[in-house]
């Protein structure tokens, strides 16, 4: 059984993507592993000039955060029934730390092949689009990583759009987004901006029509209008996109999918799901 990592702090962001995760664990055939990650106070040894108090402020606080936890994870069984998903495999983690380390240790240990967190992108700043605990965690794990917008919602996957820069190390995450593509009957496109013409980009694409089905892959090369964003935005304004793939690699393009600024945002990241895949030969297995 495949096995989703999905860290939340119960906010409106992370409850909506839950009910994403769960549709899509189901749709996989997965369990679903829950973890929500608490952090000791910082408290002087002499806190209020009361040494031996400091052992009961900690345990007090955890307590508290534990109770909390058990109060979100009865509300999350509920959401589940809701929505009719209380068949998929539920694991929850109550863990102290933070939420990278605690994503890497549970990576290892259960084996974890994909990791979904909800985000909100409403207003194109770093911080208030992914914050550092999803850009930490896209960073810092070696299994692709699914952001979920606050404002998506699931309805299946039936477009799939992959940006390349249509290089030979994008072939091991075109494979895996194939497998993808392959579970739910759908077709890749795969989309690049063009800024001039490039022969190379037509050999690659002659050479994965070769390597691949030619009914599940397409190709749309894309003149550059004005920036690579809103040739993009412009791209997916028109067609149906439910997952947006990116290579970590392209961090040039991921800086400007994350820090975008207000003028040149890319609007269409407010309700489309993004799966961040690992560079080079082992993009990890979705």
């Amino acid at each position: 059984m495949r096995k989703i990592l999905f860290p939340t702090d119960f906010s409106h962001a992370a409850n909506n993507a839950f009910v994403y995760a769960m549709h899509l664990a189901k749709e996989m055939d997965a369990g679903l592993y829950v973890v929500n990650t608490y952090m000791q106070p910082v408290l002087s040894a002499t806190h209020a000039g009361q040494p031996e108090l400091v052992p009961e402020v900690y345990e007090n606080y955890e307590l508290h955060q534990f109770e909390n936890f058990k109060k979100h994870t009865t509300e999350l069984h509920k959401m589940a029934a809701d929505y009719n998903l209380s068949n998929v495999p539920l694991t929850f983690l109550f863990e102290e730390g933070t939420v990278v380390a605690n994503a890497q240790r549970i990576i290892e240990n259960e084996g974890i092949h994909l990791v979904v967190m909800g985000t909100n992108r409403a207003d194109g700043v770093i911080d208030k689009i992914f914050g550092s605990n999803t850009l930490g965690v896209i960073r810092g794990v070696k299994v692709p990583v699914l952001s979920v917008p606050k404002d998506a919602n699931y309805g299946g996957i039936k477009e799939i759009l992959f940006t390349t820069l249509f290089r030979e190390k994008d072939e091991a995450a075109l494979r895996q987004i194939m497998e993808i593509a392959d579970k739910f009957g759908v077709k890749v496109k795969c989309a690049h901006v063009l800024k001039e013409r490039n022969t190379d980009i037509i050999a690659m694409t002659d050479r994965w029509q070769r390597m691949f089905s030619h009914d599940n892959l397409e190709f749309v090369l894309l003149d550059l209008d004005q920036s690579i964003e809103q040739t993009l935005n412009k791209y997916i304004e028109q067609h149906r996109v439910d997952l947006l793939c990116v290579v970590k690699r392209n961090k040039s393009l991921l800086e400007r999918l994350f820090k975008s600024s207000m003028s040149n945002r890319l609007r269409m990241h407010t309700n489309t799901a993004t799966l961040v895949l690992q560079e080079g030969d082992d993009p990890g297995a979705f």
